[in-house]
């Protein structure tokens, strides 16, 4: 294949993926069709057949595309930050507010009948545990945390954390003061380091 050839193929899958988040948003999963999809890209659905199974792989590999920019982005903003201040960054990102209403819960919903779809969803919600508990270990070897904590457990803890605030937000429940849920998490990150502050 062309270099041409591949450009085309991402570019293609680039608008799928960008027309299917609009539409999934729009008409949630169960509502949206693949024909509004396409026709959103500017697309046939022949193109959608080309580049995925079908809608719940699409919905999937949409809802990975945003997760890996918001992951990226945070990631990004986060790299010159020490380990506890890259949690009290997560924590504060639980209640803040995003620009769409998130997709996951639509694939949670439809990952009940849909056991491909579930499977893929504990995999990429697997590996987002391990970038979180990889941070924690980051946060143990600087003292932040105190390193006889379970990693993995915290880690755990995070990711519960943060399916509940996503549940809330998708449910328009206001979210606390940024103030006051700060100075909660850092409080939590206080209770677990290593040397408790004086």
């Amino acid at each position: 294949m062309t270099s041409m050839a591949v450009l085309q193929d991402a570019s293609t899958r680039d608008r799928l993926l960008a027309a299917a988040v609009e539409v999934f948003v729009e008409q949630g999963y169960e509502g949206a069709r693949l024909q509004d999809i396409a026709r959103t890209a500017g697309l046939t659905t022949g193109a959608i057949y080309a580049n995925f199974r079908g809608k719940d792989e699409l919905l999937f590999a949409a809802i990975g595309a945003r997760a890996d920019m918001e992951m990226d982005s945070l990631l990004t903003e986060a790299q010159d930050r020490n380990p506890r201040a890259l949690l009290e960054l997560l924590g504060d990102r639980l209640v803040g507010t995003r620009p769409q209403p998130p997709l996951l819960i639509d694939a949670i919903a439809a990952a009940r009948r849909d056991d491909e779809l579930a499977g893929a969803l504990r995999d990429r919600l697997d590996e987002r545990e391990r970038v979180l508990a990889d941070i924690v270990e980051r946060a143990k070897a600087d003292g932040a945390i105190d390193p006889a904590l379970d990693s993995a457990v915290f880690a755990r803890f995070g990711l519960t954390l943060a399916m509940g605030a996503l549940v809330l937000r998708t449910l328009s429940i206001d979210a606390p003061a940024e103030g006051a849920w700060h100075e909660l998490i850092s409080r939590l990150l206080d209770a677990v380091s290593e040397e408790q502050p004086t």
